[in-house]
């Protein structure tokens, strides 16, 4: 397998895609910016171009005007792809201090977003709720533990200076409320492969207290799940980073479903 990246090893596409996405904030929210922060697969050094995202949280001073969402979304969707999938969140500064999970976003875009987000662009009454409305979001939660762990700044204060310590017990509500969710029956081969690494990383958070990869959440898998459900993780992590074709026996995919969330929630 090709070696998986941190920030300082990116290429030079991607590391000009992160610069972009800095400008745009920077230019869009003039003296209302506080901070750029990376978290995701290129905090962990784990990164593959080929098929991972950048996973970005935004700082801000104040909540944005649907206006500045929407203007924020059209940028956005030009940067999308180009050449790596964005996901980026915002939060307050001041729903930083003091911390209160689940968290409060402002402004939110991926991939899952995009189709909603042209819809509204083109058709102002178009259902699109992050764009009228802050909202909560668990997620945020994970992502601000992450970057207390190893993110990355990319514009703004040291992380220490903006974010507090995230308790164990906030992590860990946010990662394992919505376990029983996780199905491996009903996705596409490579959702399939992200969602068992993700219920890996749950339990192997649970047990280790550190916040691994999905390719390291496979691996500690291997030594952790029952001898004959180790080829599982396995091929996982072979349609993840790899991007092969792998079969994945009905029977024994629920057995390891099982055996994870019985675990997380035992």
């Amino acid at each position: 397998m090709p070696p998986l990246l941190g920030f300082d090893q990116l290429p030079a596409p991607v590391a000009e895609q992160l610069h972009r996405v800095v400008k745009l904030w920077k230019k869009q929210l003039p003296g209302e910016l506080v901070g750029i922060y990376l978290h995701g697969s290129i905090a962990l050094r784990a990164f593959r171009p080929e098929s991972g995202d950048l996973d970005v949280l935004a700082v801000v001073k104040n909540s944005l005007s649907t206006k500045r969402r929407l203007a924020l979304a059209a940028e956005m969707i030009k940067l999308d792809g180009q050449p790596c999938p964005l996901e980026l969140s915002a939060v307050r500064l001041c729903d930083l201090h003091p911390w209160k999970t689940p968290g409060n976003c402002v402004f939110h875009y991926s991939d899952y977003w995009r189709e909603r987000y042209q819809k509204r662009l083109s058709d102002p009454a178009a259902e699109c709720y992050v764009v009228d409305q802050d909202f909560p979001d668990a997620d945020v939660t994970s992502y601000i533990r992450l970057i207390r762990q190893c993110g990355i700044v990319l514009y703004g204060p040291p992380v220490s200076e903006v974010f507090e310590e995230i308790s164990d017990e906030d992590f860990w509500a946010a990662i394992s409320a919505d376990v029983d969710e996780y199905d491996f029956h009903s996705y596409a081969p490579r959702y399939l492969a992200s969602n068992i690494l993700i219920l890996g990383r749950i339990l192997s958070f649970k047990e280790t207290h550190t916040i691994l990869s999905k390719y390291d959440a496979g691996l500690w898998m291997t030594e952790h799940v029952p001898q004959e459900l180790k080829y599982l993780p396995l091929r996982a992590m072979k349609v993840w980073y790899e991007g092969e074709t792998q079969t994945f026996p009905e029977d024994d995919l629920e057995r390891l479903r099982q055996y994870l969330i019985g675990k997380i929630k035992g």
